[in-house]
């Protein structure tokens, strides 16, 4: 931010939190107004698709949401102005300049913030703001993954900060389906039976509950198996 001296009218750089200052053309002390102070931010991130992915999947699982498919993952460091409200609550909005996708976010990802730096950035996209109001106390630079993807038939989009992996969507894709599983029955009835067969083998009460304890294991292990193959294939 440039700070302009009252007495030679030279133009003074300052640094983000900076009080006071010596004009650097006639060494006349400048105190720099508090209102004109906005932190300017960014949060270094290295890429990772993969994992934004992985995160959008567990939170539609954990709601028991429509699995997602086709996903394409958009990168890009976006512009947030971080605003006291009238209750002194502060608020994380998009800034003028950011994409249209952008959303309110509840509270900025944690993280090792650093002062301003397009090279923080490195390759990635960096969308950069038009003007910052005078309320504002900081302006952040957050690293964003926009997501858009296909559930139930409906294409839907949803933004993972980075970092701590937080989901964000305006709207979410319907409830998965409860089906019965019929297989999984089929499959309990079988080892059911088994189960009453085999203890029929064993000698006194120890050797029939040692076989049923060997099926039983050997049941679970061909169901945890039938489970991961299942989830592979998703």
């Amino acid at each position: 931010m440039l700070v302009r001296c009252n007495l030679c009218g030279g133009e003074n750089e300052t640094q983000p939190g900076q009080e006071m200052l010596f004009c650097a053309y006639c060494g006349c002390s400048l105190v720099v107004e508090e209102t004109r102070l906005c932190e300017h931010l960014i949060l270094p991130h290295e890429r990772n698709d993969k994992t934004a992915q992985q995160a959008l999947v567990s939170f539609l699982n954990m709601k028991s949401l429509a699995r997602a498919k086709e996903m394409k993952i958009e990168f890009a460091f976006v512009p947030y102005l971080m605003i006291e409200d009238d209750r002194e609550k502060m608020r994380t909005l998009p800034a003028p300049g950011a994409p249209s996708w952008s959303l309110p976010l509840p509270h900025p990802p944690s993280g090792n913030y650093s002062f301003f730096d397009a090279e923080l950035a490195g390759k990635e996209k960096t969308f950069m703001p038009k003007e910052l109001p005078g309320e504002s106390r900081k302006l952040l630079h957050i690293p964003l993954y926009r997501i858009r993807y296909k559930a139930a038939g409906e294409e839907y989009e949803a933004l993972v900060t980075a970092e701590n992996l937080f989901v964000i969507a305006s709207t979410l894709p319907p409830p998965r389906p409860s089906s019965v599983n019929t297989t999984n029955i089929l499959m309990a009835a079988i080892l059911f039976t088994a189960f009453l067969f085999i203890g029929r083998l064993g000698n006194g009460l120890a050797g029939r509950l040692g076989y049923i304890m060997l099926a039983a294991t050997a049941g679970f292990a061909i169901v945890s198996i039938r489970e991961r193959m299942k989830r592979s294939e998703e």
